[in-house]
């Protein structure tokens, strides 16, 4: 039968996957791993999948990523991916700099390139594991994945709706944004928001980035399906990436009891109100997630001003920067609404980076809008960083 997950376990699956990073004897990991996870499902070390991570200039090293096993007793007919952080110093950069690489996805659709490559560095694991699926009479397949493993499970969710005849749940905890809005429409059109399950604390920056043009999936403001979770203060809190804290969020509430908690409305009146309050802001993780919702929202309307779409800007020879600026660049000498809303995006950004939000038309050149989301994705890079080292390098996910 065809049935989810509770809250509990899966995020106890996604906290557990984490024994991969110790150095342990194929004894000791054995033991490990049926101590974990043996009672839902038939694991051993085989059962390990690993992958290439890194990026320009770091080194690309292969290592145990995740498990891919089958499930037993009350669970059989089940298949479960459960995917982790990665160990190796993951730069931030490459989640925040806005001239990072995009590739297309299995059904061709514009994605983190660092992200896609770790994918098919798996590939092989993959296939092999869904081979064995007709003999082990799957009817249910689970992709789970904290931090940048959720991102992995969520290109694995996408391969297996393209190429399987079963539709994936995809459970993901603290996970980044992996594509731009066609593959992020793509996928919620795929599974469907009830098979979509991405839980995300207030205070966690990881699920902040990377900024436009990428987005989350499920897309869109079903806030029945938000599974938004509260945590303590507003400014980015590194600890609050850590698994084990989601693990302690999560409790035992079900899915019901986790969703529904978000009272932000990012609709039309929401962020136009936002853009044009003239009181300063303080770079938080809220007013980070009223950024992001405000450049979609800006450059929509720049780009229906000047007939274009986001397709035909993101060609091989613009950054994702170069386009970003050139269209709110173009924005400004528009109609008024939208050129003040341009203004207003950019003031908003100058005061989140403790500037003065002082910014007339004319001194709103290309070269200082670039240093304005440069200086913004620097900081991002800053706290961003300092979540992925706590939870990545020092093993705080368990």
């Amino acid at each position: 039968m065809d049935s989810i997950l509770e809250p509990k376990n899966v995020a106890e699956f996604a906290r557990d996957i984490y024994i991969l990073v110790n150095s342990l004897s194929p004894k000791a990991l054995a033991s490990a791993l049926t101590t974990l996870f043996g009672g839902k499902m038939d694991v051993s070390p085989e059962d390990i999948t690993s992958a290439k991570t890194g990026g320009p200039g770091f080194i690309k090293s292969r290592t145990a990523f995740g498990l891919m096993a089958f499930g037993k007793g009350a669970y059989a007919g089940h298949a479960f991916i459960i995917l982790r952080g990665t160990k190796k110093t993951f730069p931030a950069d490459m989640l925040t700099n806005m001239n990072l690489a995009v590739t297309r996805s299995t059904r061709g659709h514009l994605v983190h390139d660092g992200f896609y490559q770790a994918f098919l560095s798996m590939n092989d694991d993959l296939e092999s594991f869904i081979a064995q699926f007709a003999s082990h009479k799957t009817h249910t397949v689970h992709c789970i994945g904290h931090s940048l493993g959720g991102g992995l499970a969520t290109l694995c969710a996408e391969y297996l709706e393209a190429n399987t005849t079963l539709k994936p749940y995809l459970y993901t905890f603290g996970a980044p944004r992996v594509g731009m809005a066609p593959f992020a429409t793509s996928l919620t059109n795929g599974l469907s928001n009830e098979r979509m399950y991405r839980v995300y604390h207030r205070t966690d920056i990881v699920p902040c980035v990377p900024f436009w043009p990428f987005m989350h999936a499920p897309l869109g403001n079903d806030t029945v399906h938000d599974y938004f979770q509260h945590s303590a203060g507003s400014f980015p809190a590194f600890e609050m990436h850590e698994m084990a804290e989601y693990v302690k969020t999560i409790g035992k509430q079900g899915w019901s009891e986790l969703r529904g908690k978000r009272n932000e409305q990012f609709d039309e009146a929401g962020i136009k109100r936002w853009v044009n309050n003239k009181a300063p802001v303080s770079f938080n993780v809220t007013n980070l997630e009223w950024l992001d919702k405000a450049i979609n929202f800006v450059v929509s309307k720049c780009l229906e001003g000047l007939g274009m779409s986001i397709a035909n800007g993101l060609s091989a020879t613009f950054t994702l920067m170069d386009r970003l600026v050139y269209i709110l660049g173009k924005g400004i000498n528009l109609a008024q609404n939208i050129s003040e809303l341009v203004l207003g995006l950019i003031r908003k950004m100058m005061s989140m980076l403790g500037m003065k939000p002082v910014l007339e038309k004319a001194d709103a050149t290309y070269a200082f809008i670039t240093r304005i989301f440069q200086q913004m994705s620097a900081r991002v890079a800053v706290h961003c960083q300092k979540a992925l080292d706590a939870v990545l390098v020092n093993g705080k996910g368990m």
